[in-house]
């Protein structure tokens, strides 16, 4: 989805063929604020003009802008991702629910965009497939997260050979 950003608000961008105009809303807020315009920029200017007077209005009528956030939400996925979030936040020895934050955590300060990125850790290069294992593999994992990739393959069971990168 395409998106403004401005003093720290989101705001959606949208196209009408039959208006033959740009328009979106301010996102995460309590209220319904919209803007429009003919082209990017005109858009751009009137988004800008939008948070401007929706920071005015809270304040001129005492209210707290930005929506607030309980820190709690419902996501529904396959049964069998559940089984394995489980096991793998069993294996790391925390809670599906430690798992899922520290998941989400990640994602939010290493945002992967596009669809061709790759994950946190991803398989380098193995020595032949036997039956579904590997006598060998290289893991390439961020630099932050090696204290917990060494302390899950410890707890696997696993010989671990640190490699620096080149």
């Amino acid at each position: 989805m395409n998106t403004l950003k401005y003093k720290g608000y989101v705001g959606s961008v949208a196209y009408s063929e039959p208006d033959k105009v740009f328009f979106g809303t301010l996102e995460g807020i309590d209220d319904l604020v919209t803007y429009e315009g003919e082209s990017v920029q005109e858009l751009t200017a009137a988004f800008h003009e939008a948070v401007e007077d929706y920071l005015a209005f809270c304040q001129d009528h005492g209210e707290k802008p930005q929506k607030s956030y309980t820190g709690t939400f419902n996501v529904r996925i396959d049964p069998e991702t559940h089984r394995e979030i489980a096991y793998l936040a069993t294996e790391a020895g925390i809670s599906i629910n430690a798992f899922v934050k520290r998941v989400l955590n990640d994602a939010v300060r290493n945002p992967w965009t596009g669809t061709n990125n790759t994950q946190p850790a991803m398989l380098m290069e193995s020595k032949g497939p036997r039956y579904g294992t590997w006598d060998e593999f290289k893991l390439a994992v961020p630099h932050k997260d090696s204290d917990f990739a060494v302390d899950m393959a410890n707890r696997m069971g696993w010989e671990i050979q640190k490699i620096k990168a080149s």
